[in-house]
């Protein structure tokens, strides 16, 4: 399993390969946590001008709620956690702390995520991480055969499923809307 760089042509032509790129790190070890952990899926680029969950969802074929969001939190006492969601639910600290049993927790600004995770905020994938953190998954992401979940890079995402992702993060299940 690689990020291959390759996009699909237009009008359903071959697919064609990007130049070479200079690595991405968070995407790298991304693609090194899946293939050590046996991952199924594969790690996508998709074209920079796509613009919105809409079209995303639109050029992988999968319904906007399929895509997933990744999102960093602080509690009270300083422990970092990640949760993984379906785009289509906000995310809303305090009733998300009132399910974890957390009595406070805060949005990480884009400078924590990028530190604790070395991807931009957003785009953080949950694995490969140099600090893993405890992992919460919508369990509306289940209701889909195949969901994409972010991979380290705003253009990077990797295929997998519900139960797989689950397994891959050591998360767990959360209803977050």
């Amino acid at each position: 399993m690689r990020w291959t760089g390759t996009r699909e042509a237009p009008a359903g032509g071959p697919v064609a390969a990007s130049p070479p790129r200079a690595p991405v790190p968070a995407v790298e070890a991304t693609v090194a946590a899946l293939v050590a952990l046996g991952a199924s899926g594969e790690v996508r680029e998709l074209p920079a001008d796509l613009c919105g969950p809409a079209e995303v969802a639109a050029h992988l074929g999968v319904a906007p709620a399929a895509l997933a969001r990744t999102t960093v939190l602080t509690t009270r006492d300083g422990r970092r956690l990640m949760v993984v969601s379906s785009r289509v639910h906000r995310l809303f600290p305090p009733a998300l702390a009132a399910v974890l049993s957390e009595p406070e927790l805060t949005l990480d600004d884009d400078v924590d995520v990028l530190h604790r995770t070395g991807a931009v905020l957003g785009s953080a994938s949950p694995v490969g991480l140099a600090e893993p953190m405890p992992t919460f998954v919508d369990v509306a992401l289940a209701l889909h055969p195949v969901v994409w979940v972010p991979a380290g890079h705003p253009h990077a995402l990797f295929r997998t499923r519900y139960d797989e992702l689950l397994r891959l993060t050591g998360g767990h299940p959360v209803e977050i809307g």
